[in-house]
C-alpha cells in the first residue's frame, strides 16, 4: 500500500463518519420538528373541543359537559373548576332556572407549544338564556389555555382569563407569532364567561 492510499483511507472514513453524523442530526432535527407541528395542530383541536363543554350548557347536557371536563383538567385547572362550577352547584342552576348557553369559538391559535405542552389562546362568544326569554345575554372572553400532553390525552392545566394588559403580556412574551395565530379584537363588553347562572 503507498503512502498516499495509507493517508487517503483514513481520511475517507473521517468523511463517511462525519456523513453519516451529520444525516443523523437533521433526520433528528426533521422528526423533532414534524412531532411539535403535529402536537401544535392537535393542542389548537382539543383545546376547541373542550371550551365547548366547558362553557355550553342547557339542562340536558350539563352533567355530561361538567363531567367531560373534570376528566380533561388537571392541577390547578381542576381545582379552579371544581371550586367554581361544582363546589357552586351550577349544575342544578342552570337545571332549575332553565338556563341555555351556546359558545362560539371567534378566532383561536397555538402562542407556543413543545411536543407535550401548549399555550393556545382562544376567543370565545358565549350566549346566555334562560327559560325561553327573549333577552340574550352575550359575553365575549378571551382565554388561554395552559396544556400537557398526557400518553394521547391533551388536558389543560392551568386557565388564564384575560383582559387587555394580561392579553398584551401573553402576547409578547412569545418571540415570533404562530402561522395560525389571531389577531386581537376590539375590547368586549365583558372579559370572562359567565361563570355560574343566576350569579
Amino acid at each position: 500500500m503507498s503512502k498516499m492510499q495509507r493517508w487517503l483511507l483514513p481520511l475517507l472514513a473521517l468523511i463517511a463518519v462525519v456523513a453519516i453524523a451529520i444525516t443523523v442530526t437533521v433526520g433528528i432535527m426533521f422528526a423533532n420538528a414534524s412531532a411539535e407541528e403535529r402536537a401544535r395542530t392537535s393542542a389548537l383541536d382539543a383545546a376547541k373541543s373542550y371550551v365547548v363543554d366547558m362553557f355550553a350548557w342547557n339542562p340536558k347536557n350539563v352533567d355530561n359537559n361538567i363531567t367531560s371536563t373534570l376528566g380533561r383538567l388537571t392541577g390547578p385547572a381542576q381545582k379552579e373548576y371544581q371550586d367554581r362550577i361544582v363546589s357552586e352547584k351550577v349544575a342544578e342552576l342552570v337545571k332549575q332556572q332553565g338556563v341555555t348557553t351556546a359558545l362560539t369559538i371567534q378566532g383561536a391559535g397555538v402562542m407556543e407549544n413543545t411536543r407535550d405542552t401548549a399555550r393556545v389562546l382562544l376567543f370565545i362568544n358565549q350566549s346566555s338564556t334562560r327559560n325561553d326569554a327573549a333577552e340574550v345575554q352575550i359575553d365575549a372572553s378571551r382565554l388561554v389555555f395552559g396544556m400537557v400532553k398526557q400518553g394521547d390525552t391533551w388536558k389543560i392545566n392551568e386557565i388564564d382569563i384575560l383582559n387587555d394588559d394580561s392579553l398584551e403580556q401573553n402576547v409578547q412574551q412569545t418571540d415570533t407569532p404562530p402561522s395560525d395565530a389571531v389577531p386581537i379584537p376590539e375590547a368586549p363588553a365583558s372579559e370572562a364567561p359567565a361563570p355560574a347562572p343566576g350569579g
